[in-house]
């Protein structure tokens, strides 16, 4: 062996192999870091770290034209809805009840007397993000519990008040106020007292007990069908997941506000992170094959020293061993490089990720270990199996 390498170490060129593990740590570094960092951040787009918990989805379905210009109501059809309910990234789907009668309320505020028509409607109470002991309906008692969209008080305190030189108002307040209301048309509507007692950052609508919309759709409306669903709410399992956003725009349907900037923003994160690894990726392949190329035209430099070596009786493994412990020893120094590189990267992101969750856990990194080291070994089988048959067909 001491032999073979005095022969053949002469026309080394430490400059090519310096640079090959250069470009080799560049790419190994840039592969496992996309991975360990999409194994870090999975957890929080999860709701594993309670960052992204499992959110609510108002859905309805899309306002076309002609439907406006002909009057059409949009409306979810129940094999729509059932379809919903079978998606594997949906939890729960709940479906708004609408009052089929016709609502007045009327309010006194600092001497000031209001008087409007309403809208109520309803949905399950699983949906609603107010915990309330008052959210009961009893048909013997007249006093009917409101929920509010939270938007409709600071439109009020912070768009309303200051124009019309009108006091603003406190949640405390608004829920001591009593609300005269007239349910229906003359000569059968029926007068009840509401109680607003809660307000609501979820749901942009004016909501009552789902048991009270049963019992006055059935006695002001009983012989109106229902209508049919203009809007669903869901929750889904993972915020992040790219279906939520492509199935929706697939069957034609909007969600309320900017709840799909998530699961945007979740298949951009995957997108992203797969390039970078991709890009990682050609940049090893291209090192390995700048390596390849520096032994090949190593042993073309010694030719002639390899001819004498397999006529003097050595095999072609004992030939091709120096050649490959290059490669073997290069890659090595490559795949330790990347992972020292890794972990001092990664010791400043995860103070990041920490901060946006408390209780948040990293990931192991175990399963980067295994794949560079099982990148390393990829490299190394087929650069030296291109060694052997080179030097074998040399001799």
């Amino acid at each position: 062996m001491r032999l073979i390498w005095k022969v053949l170490r002469q026309n080394i060129s430490i400059g090519q192999l310096c640079g090959f593990v250069l470009a080799n740590i560049i790419g190994l570094t840039i592969i496992v870091l996309g991975l360990q960092l999409y194994r870090d951040i999975q957890p929080i787009m999860t709701d594993k770290a309670g960052f992204m918990k499992p959110d609510y989805m108002v859905v309805s379905k899309n306002v076309s034209t002609e439907a406006a210009l002909f009057g059409e109501k949009p409306s979810l059809s129940m094999q729509e809805i059932e379809d919903i309910r079978q998606q594997d990234f949906i939890a729960k789907v709940g479906v708004f009840t609408s009052a089929r009668y016709k609502v007045d309320v009327t309010l006194e505020l600092n001497a000031h007397l209001f008087s409007t028509e309403m809208f109520f409607e309803s949905v399950d109470d699983a949906f609603i993000d107010v915990n309330s002991e008052d959210w009961t309906f009893d048909p013997a008692n007249e006093l009917v519990p409101i929920i509010l969209p939270r938007a409709y008080l600071d439109l009020y305190n912070f768009g309303y008040a200051p124009t019309s030189s009108f006091p603003a108002i406190s949640e405390g307040l608004v829920n001591n106020i009593i609300i005269d209301l007239e349910l229906g048309d003359a000569p059968k509507s029926i007068q009840r007292k509401g109680r607003v007692v809660g307000f609501s950052s979820r749901l942009n609508t004016i909501l009552v007990p789902q048991s009270f919309m049963d019992w006055s759709n059935n006695l002001l409306a009983p012989n109106s069908q229902a209508d049919a669903s203009s809007r669903i709410i869901v929750q889904v399992t993972n915020p992040t997941d790219e279906r939520i956003a492509a199935y929706f725009e697939a069957h034609d349907m909007k969600v309320e506000g900017d709840k799909l900037d998530a699961s945007k923003a979740g298949w951009f994160v995957r997108l992203l992170i797969v390039g970078v690894m991709l890009i990682g990726l050609v940049i090893c392949i291209l090192a390995c094959y700048v390596l390849i190329l520096s032994i090949f035209l190593l042993m073309q430099r010694n030719h002639e020293a390899i001819r004498n070596l397999r006529a003097i009786g050595y095999t072609v493994r004992k030939v091709s061993l120096p050649y490959q412990l290059i490669v073997l020893i290069t890659n090595a120094v490559s795949v330790l490089s990347a992972m020292g590189l890794l972990m001092l990267v990664r010791n400043f992101y995860l103070s990041y990720l920490t901060d946006l969750a408390p209780d948040y856990v990293p990931a192991s990194l175990l399963i980067a270990w295994l794949f560079v080291i099982g990148i390393g070994l990829v490299l190394t089988t087929i650069n030296a199996v291109l060694i052997h048959r080179s030097i074998k067909k040399t001799c």
